[in-house]
């Protein structure tokens, strides 16, 4: 693994958490971009850096330690950006969930933090998880792949 690789997953993955943060604002959309980044950041990541060519999963290590960089990157992003926009919209009066506007409002801003980076433990571990899970489907792909293009042997 070198630096290029890393750079480019974090890139990716912070593009995919901010579209992922301003989504989760809206009210019924919000659960479904938390589970979103919580799950589909590393495989979204991952096969999208593989078909622009600039990732090669060789092993499932590769693609545990991928897809934990590019969870704990999106959920920076996102947290930030949704916390950013509830201020903005407490600010304003609009209150969406009332529990989670007062704790972003009202909390020390080190708490906040401290909160953001225990959630991105979380979700650097599931999308490892689905990370994982990515390799052996993308595996697997290839090898039907690999006998349909064959000389027809199984």
């Amino acid at each position: 693994m070198n630096k290029f690789t890393l750079k480019n997953i974090a890139v990716v993955s912070l593009i995919i958490g901010f579209i992922f943060g301003i989504l989760a604002a809206i009210p019924f959309v919000g659960i479904f971009s938390l589970c979103s980044v919580m799950l589909l950041v590393a495989p979204l990541t991952i096969i999208y850096l593989i078909m622009d060519g600039k990732l090669d999963l060789t092993t499932p290590k590769d693609s545990i330690i991928h897809g934990a960089a590019a969870g704990f990157c999106a959920n920076l992003t996102f947290s930030g950006t949704f916390s950013v926009i509830i201020a903005v919209m407490a600010a304003f009066g609009y209150i969406q969930n009332l529990f989670l506007s007062a704790v972003i409002v009202n909390s020390p801003i080190w708490l906040l933090f401290i909160n953001i980076i225990f959630v991105g433990f979380l979700v650097a571990a599931t999308n490892s998880f689905s990370g994982f899970l990515t390799y052996y489907l993308i595996d697997f792909v290839r090898d039907m792949y690999e006998r349909k293009s064959g000389n027809g042997r199984i």
